[in-house]
Order: C-alpha cells, then structure tokens, then sequence
C-alpha cells in the first residue's frame, strides 16, 4: 500500500485515540454529575471538535458517549489490526469509517439547518462563532479522510471467484450473513439517526411551528409520520454508502459488496430500487429462501470479497465483551449514584446520631426535643417540649403542640415555641428517665422501642431530633457572579438563624478552597444581613467537604459540616 497504508494507519490511530479521550471525559461528566461539563478545557473543546461520531439509542443525558466509545475502541483494535497484518485486515477499519463518513453527512444537513433556522447568530458570542465554522471545516476533513479511506480498502478488494474449467462461479454472500447484515446497519442506521430525530424534536417543541400548524402536529403525532422518517433514512444510509463503496457498514464487516447480474458495481438507479423493495413488509426475512425480494426484484446480488485477514467468525469475542459494557454503562451508572447516596445517608445519620447521643446524655435548659408517637391515639399534636428546668433529678419541660412535617426543623421548632412559651403547659419528668431513652442503634431512633409519656396523656413518644436554642443555626447560599466557570472564584453567604456566635475557622477535608476572611468572624443572633465570605480555587466538578468551627456566647464549641457540589449546598452540626 505505500503512503496509503501509513495514511490508513496513523488516520485510524489519531482518530480512535482522541474519539476514546473524549468519551472518558465526558464520562467523567456524567458521573460527576452536569455539574462536570461546567468548566471544560479549550484543549479538550477544540479535540471534541474531531470527535464527530454522534451515536445513541436514547436522549437520555446518563447515556451520552455509551456508544461512541464503543466504535472508537472499535477503531483503534482494528488499527492494531491493520498494522499487524501489514494492511491486510480492514474489516473493523472499513466498518467504523464507513460510520463515520454517513455520521458526517448527516451532521453536516443537520448543522446547515440548525445554524439557517435555529441558531440566533446576533445572540452568539465570536467564540461560538468561530467553533461554529471550525466544525464546519472538520466536518468536511473528516468526510473526506473517511471517503478517502474506504475507497482504498475498496480498491485493494476483489470479488471471490471460483473458476473451474466448466464455468467461473462468484461466491455468495451466506443467509446468516445477510441476516448479521440486517442486524447491524439496522442498528447503526437507529445509531446515528435517533439523535437527529430527538434534537429537532426538541426544538419543534420549543417553537411555535405545531403551534401554528395543526395538520403538521397531527401528523407528527401519528404512527404515518414514523413510517416516512424511517422511509427517508433507509434512503439515504443504503444509497450513499452502497452507490459510493458497494457495501454497507455491516458488509464492510463480512467483505462483502452489492454486484449486478455482470458481477459489476450496481448503478445508482439499480441501487434506489433496491433500497425501494426494503420497504417491503417482512423483506428482511425473504433472503431465507432462495433469493431476497430485495435482491431479486433489483437484479442484485451480494457476494462475498476475498479473504484478506482473519476468518469473520473470529470477531465474535467482540460480543460477550460488548454485552457486559453495555450492561454495565446502562445500568452502572444509577447503582453507583444509588451506592453513593446509600453511603452519604448513612453518614449523615451516624452524625445525626451521635449529635442526639451528646445531646440527650447532658439535658441542658436550652434544649428543645422533637417527639415522634409511638401509639398515638385522641386528637392531641404533642410536636416536643423545651426543657426550661432542671432540679436534681426533675426536668421541667413545656409542652408544644403543632403539626408535623415530612421533616422537623429548626425555624418551625422556635417559632412554634415563641408562639406558645408563655401559656404552654409544664409538666415533670425524670432526668435518669429521659437519658435511658436514647436508642442503642440508628434503628432503634427511627422505630422508637424505648419510650415515655412525658404529657401524662397516655400516649407514648420516643425522640426525633433536639436543638440548641442558645446555639447559632447554621443555613448557606453559594453565588457566582458570572457563568464563567473556569474561573474559580464564588461568594458564601452564611445566615445565622439562631443565637450569637463566633465562627474561629474554616478547615477543608477534601479540597483547595481558600477562604478569604479574616477569623474569628462574629454570627449575631438571628442576623438579617448575612456574613459575606468569597471563595478562590472552587472545584465545581467535585462535591467539596469543609468543617465550620463556631463558639456559642457561652464558649461552647460546635462543629458544622458543609457540603458543596456546584452551587448547591448542605449544612449540618456535627459532633
């Protein structure tokens, strides 16, 4: 092959190696959530632009790249392969650039008519712009490297004849093949195609074209309208690739080639009526008998091309490996996030925990208990009681009502006391009764096994949750004042919803943030101006752990953890 084997060679190396960086990139985006593809390199923007291959199944966001990633390894074992039969294996090459070159035409009309009908081009900044004709360029190189390429493989391909000195015979392509054949241009056709179908449907969506046009929805809404996209995309996957090469993808994958009655290359006409006669119901099963309909009715033969590499069948390892991918990147991501979220709860409640723990083991006179019933009967909504003295062995502690939530919190317990502190009524309880209370495990907290009647109304009632009145109460807000991502810098807005405090430091657990603030900073009961504290060096692709140091008005140290992830957050005491 000469400088056509280097060309094939380095193409399919280069190519297969950034389409599978940029797979594992935006892999890394989705498990990190959207948040990931906030701040992307302009490195990695410009090596997506040659990452053309579009493919899926779905619109799903958790599924994006699944088969990309696919093709390019695809790509690159049959680059191996290729090199280390000298130029003699193309099988996998001719198939992934034969993919490619449909791809690039489809996103080429595609990227025409959004950029005519879609894109506001007085809306777009000189970047999107000058990415906008870039990919206009890379798209035509592509196209071209990819023609370029399958027109040599083709070329060093002839057709297997068997020639005996009765008659020369052409070796036909075998039904299982044709059947294999079906199989996979279906699949890839559904592969390229689906994507294009679910973005303007989107953006039919999203305009006002079905609003003005109701003979148009009706018949985007109806089964008809089906019947015609996979009309029109059966005639222009077969047509474009079998006119121009003879083969289809997935006969790139078999050597096998479209022939007329001569053993010729069939002509584009024959090739049309070809692509016609699959639109016949149950076509793809016709080829079990003697001759397809599709075959006959066209004058049409697939034949099968000289063996140049290795048998087909051997690339059936290809399969179990692919199987046990495809399992693992459809379903793998929502068990890692329900993995993920399964450890953070049980995190969240061990803190919790040990928080009630501390809590109930030292009654103190600033606390207020959330109770739960536990054989609830009458009409009477006991929602906790704040202890307000403490004598020996007698608490006494005054009695809340109101209605519960999905959740208490710590708003809804002081304004509830607030409103009730002066007529509430008190009653005793035992300080060794209420510490023998506290459940042995996280179980027994959420279904309460030891209990007391602490209204003496015969209803008993386990604890929920207690807080500290005399304590600062902790809420953040994350801003950013621009969309600029790859600028680190964002603001913390701390409000405290409770007492007085002083915060003596911030410490990060598994990040680089620094906190631009002058410690210690003084928190003021109940505060309507939040503390402002700006932030440099914030990751916003990772979830970012950092631990709040306060001291209450009576010296009294707390501990609270923020967790961040983008402009999200979450604050709780801990112990």
């Amino acid at each position: 092959m000469g400088k056509n084997y280097k060309l094939i060679a380095i193409s399919s190396m280069v190519v297969s190696v950034i389409g599978i960086f940029c797979s594992f990139y935006t892999f890394y985006g989705i498990w990190k959530g959207a948040s990931g593809f906030n701040t992307v390199p302009e490195l990695v923007r410009f090596l997506f632009s040659f990452s053309v291959l579009n493919l899926n199944f779905t619109n799903k966001f958790d599924h994006l790249e699944i088969w990309n990633f696919v093709f390019y390894v695809l790509l690159l074992i049959g680059a191996l392969q290729f090199i280390k039969t000298k130029g003699k294996e193309t099988r996998l090459v001719g198939f992934v650039f034969s993919v490619i070159f449909l791809e690039t035409i489809v996103l080429f009309a595609q990227s025409i008519l959004h950029k005519t009908l879609v894109l506001k081009w007085e809306n777009s900044t000189s970047l999107q712009i000058f990415y906008g004709f870039f990919g206009f360029i890379i798209l035509g190189g592509v196209s071209y490297l990819s023609y370029r390429i399958l027109k040599i493989i083709k070329s060093q391909k002839e057709i297997d004849i068997i020639k005996t000195e009765e008659k020369t015979t052409v070796t036909d392509t075998g039904k299982w093949q044709r059947f294999f054949h079906w199989m996979i241009d279906l699949a890839v056709m559904a592969l390229i195609f689906v994507p294009v179908v679910t973005s303007w449907g989107y953006w039919l969506m999203e305009s006002q074209i079905l609003r003005t046009n109701e003979s148009l929805a009706i018949f985007l809404q109806s089964r008809l309208s089906l019947y015609v996209i996979v009309f029109v995309f059966f005639f222009i996957y077969y047509p474009v690739s079998e006119i121009i090469f003879g083969s289809s993808p997935a006969k790139f994958l078999t050597e096998s080639r479209v022939v007329n009655s001569k053993a010729e290359a069939a002509n584009a006409p024959t090739i049309f009526l070809r692509t016609l006669c699959r639109n016949i119901p149950f076509d793809a099963l016709s080829f079990f008998s003697k001759r397809g309909w599709h075959d006959s009715l066209s004058e049409t033969y697939v034949v099968k091309e000289k063996r140049t590499g290795f048998k087909t069948n051997r690339l059936l390892w290809i399969l179990p490996v692919l199987a046990i991918y495809l399992l693992l990147m459809y379903f793998g991501k929502s068990y890692y996030a329900d993995y993920k979220a399964s450890v953070e709860r049980k995190e969240t409640l061990s803190n919790q925990f040990s928080l009630l723990k501390s809590e109930i083991k030292n009654p103190n006179t600033s606390q207020f208990y959330v109770v739960q019933n536990v054989d609830y009967y009458g009409n009477i909504k006991n929602y906790g009681f704040k202890i307000e003295k403490i004598e020996g062995d007698d608490i006494s502690i005054r009695r809340i009502t109101g209605d519960h939530f999905s959740d208490s919190n710590y708003s809804q317990a002081k304004q509830l006391y607030e409103q009730q502190k002066d007529t509430a009524q008190i009653f005793i309880i035992k300080k060794q009764e209420l510490v023998k209370i506290f459940p042995e495990s996280m179980e027994e907290l959420y279904r309460p096994i030891k209990t007391i009647d602490f209204f003496k109304s015969g209803i008993q009632y386990g604890i929920e949750n207690v807080y500290d009145f005399d304590a600062p109460h902790l809420m953040a807000q994350i801003s950013k004042d621009d969309n600029d991502y790859t600028n680190k810098k964002v603001t913390l807005y701390l409000h405290n919803i409770g007492k007085s405090g002083t915060i003596t430091n911030i410490k990060n657990q598994n990040n680089k943030i620094k906190w631009n603030a002058k410690f210690p900073l003084k928190l003021k009961e109940v505060n309507a101006f939040p503390l402002i504290i700006p932030m440099e060096n914030y990751d916003f692709t990772e979830s970012n752990i950092s631990t709040i140091e306060v001291l209450d008005s009576l010296n009294k140290k707390h501990s609270y953890i923020i967790k961040t992830s983008g402009l999200t957050n979450e604050i709780k005491e801990i112990k």
